[in-house]
């Protein structure tokens, strides 16, 4: 805008308002223009400004990430673990089963060798006594 346009229009009476209004026009734009530069300035500050937070905000995400990729891999290892436990509980509880088969066959046994101890014994004592 550094060149005067005006200069090659003709001059009439008209003119002059044709060129106040155009001069007016040209300062509404430079201010606009005055203004626009500011507010880029601004804007400009403003991301300097922000620009370590949203660094710092990055850096958070990414550690929340990692942190909650922890957490899962944590799970699927206790769901492992888990699942290895309920398997031996499955065999301890088939192992006492058994056992507690086994314990009363034994207990059957004694009460049956107990019965038959107290039938021989039953029947010296009656033998002892007749003679």
């Amino acid at each position: 805008m550094s060149e005067d346009l005006t200069e090659k229009l003709p001059k009439n009476g008209n003119d002059n308002k044709v060129l106040t209004a155009i001069e007016n026009l040209d300062t509404h734009v430079t201010k606009i223009d005055n203004r626009l530069q500011s507010l880029e300035k601004k804007v400009d500050e403003r991301l300097h400004d922000t620009r370590p937070i949203w660094h710092k905000v990055v850096g958070d995400i990414a550690e929340l990430q990692s942190g909650q990729k922890r957490i899962e891999d944590g799970q699927q290892a206790m769901r492992k673990v888990l699942d290895e436990l309920s398997f031996t509980v499955h065999q301890v509880n088939r192992d006492q089963i058994v056992l507690n088969d086994s314990h009363r066959r034994i207990q059957l046994d004694l009460l049956t060798v107990t019965e038959r101890l107290q039938k021989l014994i039953c029947d010296r004592n009656k033998q002892n006594s007749s003679t």
